[in-house]
């Protein structure tokens, strides 16, 4: 039985406690004899403390480094122990780990380019202890492995006669290893299966469960590796069997092979035994695997590419291998490449196109070898999987991913129909659905699915046949489809954008968006291809249909559509260039790209104008209007609304007229003049009914429930949302659905019901989510902030706001980041860091200006008011509210405007000028009243008392302040209201 591994642990005694936590982790491998372990809590009594270390360091294989502010501060951990380890690591002589347990600069230290466990940082700082220390322990068992490897290699005790491989590079199948290993040392003897598609690791496996110390140990020289790759029946595999077990050449080979085997104890691994499988003579390949499992002290364990349970074998268990995620499939590059790599952009751009199939991942990592991985992708997009293939490999299936995937390709069971759906799928991103098989291959499809899936050249997932990535693009380039079934291809994706695109957001679009969300990807890949051909007007009606798709569900805008846009121009079909012109601005209104939504919509104005399509020129001139009420320039909107709704009606446009006299009613909401605003949406809604528009029905519903909140009518707020809600959902417009449920956690977070509005926030979350929809996504994690905020949870909402600004970063939101930037702003102006607070809204002000969102540009002046009321700076604050005063007034904002006029007054009465703070008080309760705000309306009667020049005049505003509050139900400030105003 080999020896243990020698492991010394250097810790300082303040850890104490982490080195214990280590030590019941390894636990396991000390029981199994696998390592000892030796730390400063093992000196002998009398002995030498120093010189027991210092003996107990020469002897060690594996040093592990319990890392910590108070380790990298003790001269003796750092000069000794740390710096022997070092140099013996640097002589070949041991494996030094450093392992963080609390945080500390420990990268400025000679150990400090080492690998650390765990590799997401300090224990200390880890959410869940346990399992940081876990990784850590997982990595331990790594180095243990590969000093027992490297002590085999060296003869450190001797290896098989039969010429076992040695391990290879295993990264990310600890838990494959494991269960293998377990199942080929019980007894009986474990018969086990390894499958999975080409190149997903299975060899790579099956030797380092060969190469397990437990393995080592049980079986000794009898570990055999027998390569069937080259073996194309029963007697083949026999004769390789044979030759690996070294048995001479003579009669009865076979019988001689399985009596030495019969001999002791021994593990035996095939290595690709689906090539004898599936050979001429099935029957004979098993019978033979039957004999290997009548052996009685035999464990067993075959790797087959692709699916399938050779019979004859009980087989213990079988495991299919999976791809690697994105963390091993970073280590396997790294291990390859070098350390440098690790974290790069490019890296992860590169190695999600390999989709965690380790050899296309190592192949890659040999070819960024002295290489920039700007570099390399460009490569990759010029040549593809042709970059994955090493020197002198081109035939070799481990040294070339052609060379791999034509093994699968290349056999026996692959049928011309499976060959003619592989070209297929090879075309198609996001695979087939299993429903358009038959639409697609008439004649064969789901049986040539069944040979590509068996073949694992394919795989079935949530209804559909999908490819791995770098096997679709070998595919494409190797075997593109046949003529016939590339035009039937098309032909069934473009009539689904033509046929389906239009719905969302009308009767039947949940059903039409959640067929084409699957799609989009290969609806993109079939239109660029027709859009390349010399009659592409049918596939510019297809592009240009996906936009209300895109818009109306959520997803990402097609591509296709500027393609489709020079198709267009290159044919002078100048109704169709309008058509695709106008729908690029809406993407562009849809990212918040303003100026170049402006450009989009005037050249598709002027294109409708040529050609006389006046409904096209009030779309047109509608969306002008809609950039001009985003960036608050509400007059040009309204002009612009007012056009477009005089060309609709002249032209008796219904559907249009309702539009319009709905934006117009967005316009008197946002100055806060209700009644306007409800007699618009009223009028608008019937017209909607009229048309059976539905999707503007709930649009104005849900505008009327605006309304209320804007009044704190709360429950009728609460009844409009609801009611819009299932028509959103009826139709299929999940925005406006997210939406509605986020407004209605607007009004539990005004009613500091911080459950129920976090539990909406969320809901609404996972809806953008589900679609993608960055800019909601980002919303309603603000609103999580804003719930934070108002729990003084102050990290946690500089989290959730320092989260939604990435979001609203990369998807070009201005707005968004400045709202973002500004709440930052009001964490730092509570703490108060008033310097940061000021830096963040002069930040902030500054992207507003950039948007021309002049209500966000008078917020942050008030706040900068604020910040200069608190510091007593009275001039300056009042100055910052006058700046911010008639900004408010311009865009309508009756309450940014009212908080001005409160200050202003709160000015005046730390100056002792009572008569100028009640004029200010009456010129704001008098906007409060007018929206109403009954929480604000008490607050100014609160202060009007407190100045009021007689007693009945007091008692006057106390009792308005107390009618306010009980609207509202808000007790507490009666409460304090009593309090301060005792008769």
């Amino acid at each position: 039985m080999p020896e243990p591994v020698r492991l010394f642990i250097s810790s300082v005694p303040e850890d104490a406690a982490s080195r214990d936590a280590l030590e019941a982790q390894l636990k396991p491998l000390l029981r199994q004899r696998l390592i000892e372990i030796w730390h400063g809590g093992k000196v002998e009594p009398g002995g030498e403390p120093a010189a027991q270390a210092r003996a107990q360091l020469e002897a060690a294989e594996i040093m592990v480094l319990l890392v910590s502010p108070d380790f990298i501060g003790s001269d003796r951990h750092m000069h000794e122990e740390a710096a022997l380890a070092l140099a013996r690591r640097t002589a070949g002589e041991v494996e030094v780990v450093p392992v963080l347990v609390r945080d500390c600069a420990w990268d400025w230290t000679e150990f400090g380019k080492l690998v650390p466990l765990p590799k997401d940082g300090p224990i200390g700082s880890a959410p869940d202890r346990d399992r940081a220390w876990t990784e850590v322990a997982r990595g331990l068992r790594h180095v243990v492995d590969s000093v027992v490897a490297r002590r085999a290699a060296a003869g450190g005790w001797r290896t098989l006669a039969a010429g076992l491989p040695p391990a290879e590079l295993c990264i990310g199948r600890d838990a494959t290893v494991d269960a293998l290993a377990a199942a080929l040392c019980r007894e009986p003897p474990g018969r086990a299966l390894l499958s999975g598609a080409a190149g997903i690791g299975k060899s790579t496996v099956s030797l380092a469960v060969l190469h397990r110390p437990e393995i080592v140990t049980r079986f000794g020289e009898r570990r055999f590796f027998v390569r069937l790759d080259a073996a194309p029946d029963a007697e083949s595999a026999a004769a390789a069997l044979a030759d690996v077990l070294r048995v001479a050449p003579g009669p009865d080979l076979r019988q001689r092979a399985l009596a030495f085997l019969a001999a002791g104890p021994a593990v035996l691994a095939l290595d690709n035994l689906e090539t004898p499988w599936h050979g001429d003579d099935q029957a004979a390949t098993e019978a033979l695997l039957a004999e290997f499992a009548a052996v009685p002290q035999l464990s067993l364990v075959a790797s087959v590419r692709g699916a399938g349970r050779p019979g004859r074998v009980a087989w213990s268990s079988s495991i299919e291998l999976l791809p690697l995620g994105p963390a091993e499939a970073e280590a396997v590059f790294c291990s390859i490449a070098g350390e440098e790599h690790r974290g790069e952009r490019a890296l992860s751009e590169l190695l999600a196109l390999q989709e965690g199939v380790p050899l296309a991942i190592a192949l890659l990592a040999h070819a960024a070898q002295g290489n920039d991985l700007v570099n390399l992708k460009a490569e990759w997009e010029a040549r593809r999987t042709a970059v994955l293939e090493r020197e002198g490999g081109a035939r070799d299936r481990l040294r070339s991913w052609r060379a791999s995937l034509e093994l699968s390709i290349g056999s026996r069971r692959m049928t011309a129909e499976a060959r003619r759906l592989l070209g297929v799928l090879g075309v198609l991103p996001d695979g087939i659905a299993q429903r358009d098989l038959a639409a697609i291959l008439p004649d064969a499809g789901p049986a040539a699915a069944r040979v590509l899936a068996q073949l694992r050249l394919a795989y079935f997932e949530g209804g559909r046949l999908k490819m791995l990535s770098p096997v679709r693009e070998y595919v494409k380039a190797a075997y593109p489809p046949a003529v016939e079934d590339l035009g039937r291809t098309m032909e069934h994706y473009g009539e689904l954008a033509r046929t389906l695109g239009p719905v969302p957001g009308r009767p039947g679009g949940t059903e039409a968006a959640a067929r084409l969300a699957p799609e989009t990807a290969n609806l993109d890949a079939m239109i660029r291809r027709g859009l390349a051909e010399a009659a592409a007007g049918r596939w510019i009606d297809a592009a240009a249909a996906l936009t209300r798709f895109a818009r109306f569900s959520g997803h990402a805008a097609p591509m296709p559509l500027s393609r489709a846009l020079e198709a267009a121009q290159r044919a002078g079909d100048k109704p169709r260039e309008a058509l695709c012109t106008e729908n690029l601005g809406d993407i562009a209104l849809a990212r918040s790209q303003h100026d170049e939504a402006r450009a989009r919509y005037q050249g598709a104005l002027s294109l409708y104008r040529q050609v006389g399509d006046v409904l096209g020129e009030a779309n047109c001139i509608k969306s002008l209007g809609d950039i001009a009420l985003r960036r608050s320039q509400h007059d040009e909107a309204g002009a612009r609304y007012q056009e477009a709704l005089s060309l609709r009606r002249r032209m008796g446009d219904v559907l249009g007229e309702a539009s319009c006299i709905q934006s117009l009613g967005d316009i008197a909401r946002m100055h806060s003049q209700h009644d306007e605003a409800r007699a618009r949406y009223q009028e608008a809604l019937p017209l909607c009914k009229q048309v059976g528009d539905v999707l503007g029905e709930a649009n104005c519903i849900k505008s009327l429930g605006d309304i209320a909140l804007a009044r704190s009518q709360n429950d009728e707020a609460i009844t409009r949302y609801q009611e819009a809600l299932p028509l959103y959902r009826q139709v299929g417009a999940v925005l406006g659905e997210a939406n509605c449920i986020k407004s209605l956690g607007d009004i539990a977070l005004r009613r500091s019901q911080h459950d129920e509005a976090r539990a909406r926030y969320q809901e609404a979350l996972a809806l953008h989510r589900k679609l993608g929809n960055v800019l909601g996504e980002a919303n309603c994690i603000k609103r999580l902030g804003d719930i934070a905020l108002a729990r003084s949870q102050r990290g946690e909402a500089r989290a959730r706001y320092q989260e939604a600004l990435s979001l609203y970063r990369q998807v070009g939101d201005v707005l968004g980041e400045a709202n973002c930037i500004r709440s930052l702003g009001d964490i730092a102006l509570e703490r108060p860091q008033r310097n940061e607070a000021r830096a963040r809204y002069q930040e902030a002000l500054s992207l507003y200006r950039q948007v021309g969102d002049v209500l966000g540009e008078a917020n942050c002046i008030k706040s900068l008011g604020e910040i200069a009321l608190r510091r007593s700076q009275h001039n300056e604050a009042r100055t910052r509210y006058q700046e911010a005063l008639p900004l408010y007034r311009q865009v309508g904002a009756v309450l940014g405007e009212a908080n001005c006029l409160l200050r202003l007054g709160d000015i005046a009465r730390a100056h002792s000028d009572a008569s100028a703070a009640r004029a200010r008080y009456q010129e704001a309760l008098a906007l409060y009243q007018r929206i109403p705000e009954p929480f604000l309306i008490g607050w100014i009667h609160h202060r009007l008392a407190a100045i009021a020049a007689d007693a009945a005049t007091r008692r006057r505003h106390v009792e308005d302040a107390r009618s306010a509050w009980q609207s509202i139900a808000r007790t507490d400030l009666i409460a304090r209201l009593d309090q301060d105003f005792r008769s």
